[in-house]
């Protein structure tokens, strides 16, 4: 089975089409999987929301979706994670949040962001 995964699009609509224009070029996938952070970035978070959900690919929540649902846009709030939530509807802010931790995406395949346990925290203690 060969698995496509995309990661960390942050609201770049570009640059998700160019990497999914390049997929098929190279006789696409099986299975398309995203890891999350989708709409946060001073892009396109509208745009690209709507192009995911366009494609309904299997899909984890990562850490900024979690901020762009559910956090309080203040000064506390990163930049480009409030300019997302002031751009998206809260459906699809709903929708975000709504994204689970993990997906078994194939037999013994599990799919998430950063932990399976947590959507910031890394596997590994230093980087």
């Amino acid at each position: 089975m060969r698995i496509a995964v995309l990661a960390d699009i942050h609201g770049n609509v570009l640059a998700l089409d160019a990497v999914l224009d390049d997929l098929r070029q190279r006789g696409g996938a099986d299975l398309v999987v995203n890891l999350g952070d989708c709409v946060s970035g001073p892009l396109w978070p509208r745009e690209t929301f709507a192009r995911l959900e366009a494609l309904a690919l299997p899909t984890v929540r990562g850490n900024h979706d979690r901020r762009v649902a559910r956090d309080t846009a203040d000064e506390a709030m990163w930049p480009s994670d409030r300019y997302a939530q002031e751009r998206l509807t809260s459906a699809q802010r709903e929708a975000l949040l709504a994204l689970p931790l993990t997906l078994e995406i194939a037999p013994g395949v599990v799919a998430f962001h950063a932990r399976p346990d947590h959507d910031e925290k890394y596997l590994t203690d230093t980087i």
